[in-house]
């Protein structure tokens, strides 16, 4: 069983309670001595304090001191409105950050499909084409139409030997005339 508040109590004691409240609580009253008690209690304070009422001082004003109770009021309100409520924004996605989402989005997007990836070029491949010869200033290795030269002496007189011992090997000796010096170059291929 649930009690009534001390609240409604005192609001039924002093007549303030409304009808369905008022009947809903004596119904349950009427089987419960410990609210019936509290009840009674302030039924008895409401009276004294209406007794009490009744002998207020000679020459007091009720006008006058509810024309001031009102002025009071209204200067309460008045104060009131001066000082405006803090407001607090709320918490919202500004339409900027949204706009610079998007732009930054279409950039990396655009990016993507102008610039695509690079397609593997198949390269035709030549066999390696490798000849080796002499020449007027050495021995000359040609690989696919790039070549090097192994020179012999600088526009000197040498005598020249080559001796080709393999399919791919070339050697050449020279002996300078004038010192009897010989260099001897060995040029090979895969």
């Amino acid at each position: 069983m649930k009690h009534p508040s001390e609240t409604d109590l005192a609001l039924l004691a002093g007549g303030d309670l409304g009808w369905v409240e008022r009947w809903q609580i004596g119904r349950h009253l009427k089987g419960c001595d410990s609210c019936r008690n509290t009840f009674a209690g302030l039924q008895n304070a409401s009276q004294e304090l209406a007794s009490e009422m009744s002998e207020l001082p000679a020459g007091l004003r009720w006008e006058r001191l509810a024309t001031e109770m009102s002025a009071n009021i209204r200067v309460g309100i008045e104060a009131g409105e001066c000082v405006a409520p803090v407001r607090q924004a709320a918490a919202r996605w500004d339409w900027r950050a949204a706009a610079i989402m998007a732009t930054t989005s279409a950039v990396v997007i655009g990016a993507w499909f102008l610039n695509p990836a690079p397609h593997p070029v198949e390269h035709a491949m030549r066999s390696a084409k490798v000849e080796i010869r002499t020449t007027a200033a050495g021995l000359e290795l040609n690989e696919n139409g790039n070549a090097m030269v192994l020179m012999s002496g600088s526009g000197r007189q040498s005598q020249r030997a080559i001796i080709t011992s393999a399919p791919g090997n070339l050697r050449a000796r020279y002996v300078d005339a004038d010192t009897g010096q010989i260099t001897i170059n060995n040029v090979y291929s895969e």
